[in-house]
């Protein structure tokens, strides 16, 4: 079963926790970058760089992270080469960001979204593939936006 990357600042934690139970149910290998614990608090930009850097260095191919609003993570998580990060707010949502977009992290905000939410998201995110539901010519046009991502990508990060 596939390794995913989990991590949340202290006002992601609940959700966090709910998300990684609910995963690890379904038979995945989580690896949490932290917040371990409420006395041992790690800030958004902290938990961002690390699961950032996890999916950047190739160690995991997925993540899903977590704060407040989930817009600090998802902004520092961004930051890292090869990470799609999209912050949702509904399974609709997420399954268009990954359909469309094929974002390999997911950010959701831990006061907006409640356990089953957050865990019917992240069920989204991992069963959704790319191009899921879409045309032949839909895919032909995001195909094309996603190579140009990586290109863009390429050309600004030098």
């Amino acid at each position: 079963m596939e390794r995913i990357v989990i991590g949340s600042d202290p006002s992601g934690f609940g959700l966090k926790e709910a998300v990684k139970r609910h995963l690890t149910e379904r038979g995945f290998e989580i690896a949490d970058v932290g917040t371990l614990s409420l006395d041992a608090p790690v800030m958004y930009y902290d938990v961002g760089a690390r699961l950032g850097q996890a999916i950047a260095d190739g160690t995991f191919q997925r993540g899903i992270v977590i704060c407040g609003t989930g817009m600090g993570v998802n902004l520092m998580v961004n930051r890292f080469p090869g990470v799609l990060c999209g912050l949702c707010e509904s399974v609709f949502s997420v399954q268009k960001a990954r359909a469309v977009n094929n974002i390999n992290v997911l950010a959701m905000g831990g006061w907006f979204q409640g356990p089953e939410l957050g865990c019917a998201m992240a069920d989204a995110f991992l069963d959704t593939p790319w191009l899921d539901g879409l045309d032949e010519e839909t895919q032909q046009v995001v195909r094309e936006g996603y190579r140009r991502t990586k290109e863009v990508e390429a050309e600004h990060r030098k």
